[in-house]
């Protein structure tokens, strides 16, 4: 298996990038889907939503397209407010994954 690991800048546009696009400069933040495949979720395999901290930089998910993985990467560190697709279920480019809240502990 082979992992793509691309770290991209924040976006505040629909197109997929991989990572974080503001909600409304309310300190919430969405991750994105980099591309279309089957999400699974990295460990831990379940956020416990409020009590944990993703770095900036850091994979949260991958993205399985047949034989290769993309990593998910959070474009900055956070709170994890929310994850918003099941672990194994298919994703699209651009498609929310995980809503981050707040910033730098």
């Amino acid at each position: 298996m082979r992992v793509q690991s691309q770290p991209r800048p924040l976006s505040s546009d629909s197109s997929p990038q991989g990572v974080g696009e503001s909600t409304g400069g309310f300190g919430f933040f969405l991750v994105v889907s980099p591309a279309a495949g089957r999400l699974r979720h990295l460990p831990p395999a379940r956020f416990h939503e409020g009590d944990e901290w993703v770095a900036a930089g850091q994979a949260v998910a991958v993205v399985e397209q047949g034989s290769v993985t993309i990593e998910v990467i959070s474009p900055f560190e956070a709170r994890v407010g929310g994850v918003l697709v099941r672990d194994g279920e298919p994703v699209q480019p651009g498609q929310p994954l995980v809503w981050l809240e707040g910033g730098s502990r």
